[in-house]
């Protein structure tokens, strides 16, 4: 699985001025399931934050690429601290503040390399660098 789109991944960004959001990125612990029904708030997965890690902020950007005729989600690349946790999979949210009203956009299984995202860890600092496509795109 390379991405997974919440199912309410169209009413958050249809909600909310993109430009304006805090984006947030939490990485999963290896046993996080995506859930594209169950799962709207980072309430409904936070048990599942892969222990060790903090939640990066981000930033989203917006590209439309008429050569392939879609719009491609691209988020900076992401470089933690020092983390003692095992992670395959990143989530990535609209921060609110409240993990009861901040939405989930999409989840990157960081295992597809050359897919999506390719990623490392060098003396526990992961580095995950998003692919210059985006992470996805509609």
């Amino acid at each position: 699985m390379a991405e997974v789109k919440y199912n309410t991944f169209g009413r958050a960004i249809a909600k909310n001025d993109m430009d304006t959001v805090t984006i947030k990125a939490m990485f999963m612990a290896t046993s996080y399931t995506p859930d594209t029904d169950a799962h709207v708030y980072v309430s409904d997965i936070s048990a599942s934050r892969a222990s060790g890690t903090t939640d990066l902020t981000t930033t989203l950007t917006i590209n439309v690429d008429n050569t392939d005729n879609r719009t491609e989600f691209d988020f900076t690349d992401l470089v933690t601290g020092t983390i003692t946790a095992t992670t395959n999979g990143v989530v990535f949210y609209i921060s609110t503040g409240v993990d009861a009203t901040s939405e989930l956009l999409c989840y990157c299984d960081l295992e597809s390399a050359g897919v999506q995202t390719t990623f490392s860890v060098v003396s526990g600092v992961l580095t995950a660098t998003i692919s210059a496509n985006g992470a996805f795109s509609i």
